[in-house]
C-alpha cells in the first residue's frame, strides 16, 4: 500500500489515510535504529498526515457547499410557494365571491333551490347546523348535560431530560437517546 500512497495518495479515503498512518507507526515501532528505514517511514507518514489534512479540508468545502446550494434551493423553494400561494389564494376568494353572490341570488328568490344548465346544475343546500353559544362554558349558569371535561395527559420529555442529566435513574419510564452530529468550521491552529 505505501508504493499506492507515493504515486495516489489524493485519491484514498480518510479512512484508508487513517488505517495507512496507524500501520506506517507499527512500522517505525518496529524498525529499530536504522536510519535509512525510520527516514522513509517517517517522510510517508508526513506525506499521509498532509494528505488527511487536505482530505479534511476538502470534505468540509464539500459540506459547505452543499449548505450552499441547500440555502439557494430553499430560497428558490419560498419563492415559488409564494407565488402560488399568492395565486391559490386569489383564486380561493374569487370562488368565495362568486358562491356569496350566488347564495345572495338565492335568498332574494331569484335563483331556486336546483337551477339546470345544459350540462351542469348548480343546487343550494342547508349548511349543517353551527352552535353559536351565548354563555360561557365556565360559567356557572352553563347546563353540565352539555359540557365535557378533558383532562390531557402529556409527558415533560424537558424535565425527563433534566432528571437524567442530574443523574436520576429514568430507566424504568423511558429511553435516554443521545445522538451525534457533525459540525464543519475553520480551524482556528496557525500553520
Amino acid at each position: 500500500m505505501t508504493t499506492k500512497i507515493e504515486q495516489n495518495i489524493n485519491s484514498l479515503t480518510l479512512q484508508q489515510l487513517s488505517l495507512e498512518a496507524a500501520r506506517l507507526w507499527e512500522q517505525l515501532e518496529e524498525v529499530g535504529d536504522e536510519q535509512g528505514s525510520v527516514e522513509h517511514l517517517l517522510e510517508q507518514l508526513f506525506q499521509v498526515q498532509g494528505a488527511t489534512e487536505r482530505k479534511i479540508d476538502a470534505i468540509a468545502y464539500v459540506a459547505d457547499q452543499l449548505k450552499v446550494d441547500i440555502e439557494i434551493w430553499q430560497s428558490r423553494l419560498e419563492a415559488i410557494t409564494e407565488l402560488h400561494t399568492t395565486v391559490i389564494t386569489r383564486k380561493q376568494k374569487q370562488l368565495e365571491s362568486l358562491k356569496f353572490y350566488l347564495v345572495y341570488l338565492y335568498q332574494q328568490g331569484i335563483l331556486n333551490d336546483r337551477n339546470l344548465g345544459l350540462e351542469r346544475e348548480i343546487t343550494f343546500f342547508d349548511n349543517p347546523p353551527k352552535v353559536l353559544l351565548k354563555v360561557n362554558p365556565e360559567e356557572p349558569e352553563f347546563p353540565e348535560e352539555f359540557l365535557e371535561v378533558r383532562v390531557e395527559y402529556r409527558p415533560l420529555t424537558k424535565r425527563i431530560i433534566e432528571a437524567y442529566k442530574q443523574g436520576q435513574d429514568v430507566s424504568a419510564i423511558a429511553d435516554i437517546e443521545v445522538g451525534k452530529h457533525v459540525r464543519f468550521k475553520h480551524s482556528s491552529k496557525k500553520k
